[in-house]
């Protein structure tokens, strides 16, 4: 089953990094809204941007997905 990023995992990675959304957003090529965006889960980042998010933040790109689906699968 297919994992999508977590808004709050992200926004936790950031916090974590000491970054502000605009400096996360300036490190990943992308603006202060698309970083909000993201950590509110209304956007869904590439792959590549998630990447460097990941990079960024000294998280894995694992870290950054939602465990819902495969915790659900998992369960079955």
């Amino acid at each position: 089953m297919a994992r999508s990023v977590s808004g709050p995992r992200l926004r936790e990675a950031r916090k974590s990094a000491g970054l502000s959304a605009e400096q996360l957003a300036i490190s990943v090529g992308r603006s202060a809204y698309s970083i909000h965006e993201y950590e509110l889960g209304r956007v869904t980042p590439g792959t590549a941007v998630l990447i460097a998010i990941a990079d960024t933040t000294g998280r894995t790109v694992d870290e950054l997905l939602d465990e819902t689906a495969e915790e659900v699968a998992d369960a079955a």
